[in-house]
């Protein structure tokens, strides 16, 4: 038989050669879509710990102090699996008089399990900060 009537009858190292190549690019997208997810789930949780630190910021009880208003917060971040150690707390405008806005700001830093290798090569880390604020008014 001659050469060319040969590479023409199988093609299965051709398609062994492209899911192969394929197979690379699935898997970062899908690696990708689980870390982007992960890091919008911690987003939501410390926005969640922000809004029900500022409810328990602005209310008028004389029982709550700044403390116990961060410790809620921390609460809220271990109870996620989150490290509060990590996590930078603000709050202003604590008890500034009736009506006018307390915020609390939660900054995050979230760092790519699987992704850090890639990011590695474009930043010395492979970590992003996550920051929410949430305001209320001072009742």
């Amino acid at each position: 038989m001659n050469r060319s009537a040969l590479l023409g009858k199988s093609a299965h190292g051709q398609a062994i050669v492209e899911f192969a190549l394929v197979l690379v690019l699935l898997l970062m997208l899908v690696i990708g879509v689980f870390e982007f997810g992960r890091a919008w789930n911690i987003y939501q949780v410390i926005t969640d710990a922000a809004r029900g630190g500022a409810r328990m910021a602005v209310v008028a009880d004389p029982g709550v102090s700044q403390d116990s208003v961060f410790a809620t917060i921390r609460n809220a971040l271990s109870r996620a699996g989150l490290n509060p150690s990590s996590a930078t707390i603000r709050i202003t405008g604590w008890r500034s008089g009736t009506g006018t806005p307390a915020t609390v700001t939660i900054q995050f830093p979230y760092t790519f399990v699987f992704l850090r290798p890639l990011m590695g090569w474009t930043s010395q880390s492979a970590a992003i900060t996550l920051a929410t604020a949430f305001t209320m008014r001072n009742e």
